[in-house]
């Protein structure tokens, strides 16, 4: 199991230097319990890392970095051609303030 993921920011080319892509990795996120079987996905959410970061020190000493994950929906069933299980992006909360949009 893989215990590291990456979000990097686009580069851009710098002259001879060709630009670099974006690069989020997704994940598996735990976000209730897990069943005593290994190998089902019950619990499990898939998330796209957006952004790793480290608290400023005024918010006093934290050791490990933090990350911002966009969650996709739960797995759905699983399609019959294929038979993988489905997600798609979640869609942001929205608020009598903010419209359609996140704030």
């Amino acid at each position: 199991m893989c215990r590291r993921v990456r979000a990097t920011p686009e580069k851009l080319a710098s002259g001879r230097k060709p630009g670099i892509p974006a690069r989020f990795d997704m994940a598996l996120i735990s976000v209730g319990p897990r069943t005593s079987h290994l190998r089902t996905l019950d619990g499990l959410r898939v998330g796209q890392v957006r952004a790793i970061f480290t608290l400023p020190r005024q918010f006093g000493e934290y050791p490990r970095a933090l990350a911002y994950v966009e969650l996709f929906t739960p797995f759905r069933a699983r399609d019959p051609s294929s038979r993988m299980r489905q997600v798609s992006r979640s869609n942001p909360p929205t608020s009598p303030q903010c419209g359609s949009h996140s704030c």
